[in-house]
């Protein structure tokens, strides 16, 4: 799961960048086309990787609750599970909102809407893709994280 997780993360990132590049060297019908068809593509991915990974974490911070319930040392578990959400959630929501908002911005741009001009579409293409690299480094640090308390979890009831 943190594989397929983190692997469609990475592959979003590489779809925008690949949007961006194509952006800047639109020439013609088809190289918009592209950038669209990359755009959207990238669109989908961070919102599919981004809300399934903040899934991740409230489904395994409610395993690890219902594992912890009876054992005296519970609470430091669920603190910690709640810490991971804290890290990631927040990055992971700008990511998908300022995504959603450049692909939405950018349908604007394209149509020649007046209201929305190409310096803002690229000013949230930048600030998306900030939000994207600090969510997936976010993500990969706070799952192993986790697995490595969900260890300690198992070492923990074992005894």
């Amino acid at each position: 799961m943190v594989l397929g997780l983190l692997t469609t993360s990475l592959l979003s990132i590489v779809c925008f960048i690949v949007a961006v590049v194509k952006g800047f060297t639109m020439h013609g019908s088809v190289a918009v086309s592209q950038h669209i068809m990359w755009g959207f593509s990238a669109t989908f991915l961070v919102t599919l990787a981004q809300s399934m990974t903040m899934f991740y974490f409230i489904g395994t911070g409610k395993q690890v609750k219902d594992l912890v319930a009876n054992q005296p040392s519970g609470n430091e578990f669920v603190r910690r599970t709640k810490v991971f959400k804290a890290k990631v959630f927040p990055p992971a929501l700008w990511a998908m909102l300022f995504t959603m908002a450049t692909m939405i911005i950018g349908g604007g741009v394209h149509t020649r809407a007046s209201w929305t001009p190409p310096w803002l579409h690229l000013t949230l293409a930048v600030v998306s893709l900030y939000y994207n690299v600090v969510a997936f480094w976010r993500d990969g640090k706070y799952m192993i994280e986790h697995n490595m308390l969900m260890e300690e979890l198992e070492r923990t009831l074992s005894k």
